[in-house]
């Protein structure tokens, strides 16, 4: 049966246009265990357009040109274990900005982050 998505791809998906796209790649793969899904290379090798999944989300992926600038954005995601990923985000270079905290009447445990292209990243767990 055809859809109107890719099979499995959620509805909404962020899209970075970074400075370094390939080093942000490269650190969401170590930090997320992120998949390529599609990539598109420009002529002078520069990502026109690439695809991780992250869990169950997808996120795509641009380098920025003069058309396209880099841009800045918030981002937060639920993973299985926070003080890992957290760890291993700053362990790849990320810069923190809190480190991961279970707040009164919160019932998740929360970190935040700054990536290489300096996005902010706030990942959490539930706790039950």
């Amino acid at each position: 049966m055809n859809s109107y998505k890719p099979e499995s791809y959620n509805s909404l998906s962020p899209y970075l246009i970074v400075d370094k796209a390939q080093e942000l790649i490269d650190q969401l793969k170590e930090i997320f265990d992120a998949e390529e899904l599609r990539r598109y290379d420009r002529p002078d090798g520069s990502i026109m357009h690439t695809e991780l999944r992250l869990d169950d989300s997808v996120i795509m992926i641009s380098s920025s040109t003069a058309d396209y600038p880099a841009h800045k954005t918030m981002l937060h995601m639920y993973v299985p274990d926070v003080l890992g990923t957290f760890q291993k985000a700053i362990k790849k270079g990320c810069k923190l900005i809190e480190k991961p905290v279970n707040k009164a009447d919160d019932p998740d445990t929360r970190g935040s982050f700054y990536d290489l292209a300096g996005n902010y990243w706030s990942v959490s767990t539930q706790q039950s």
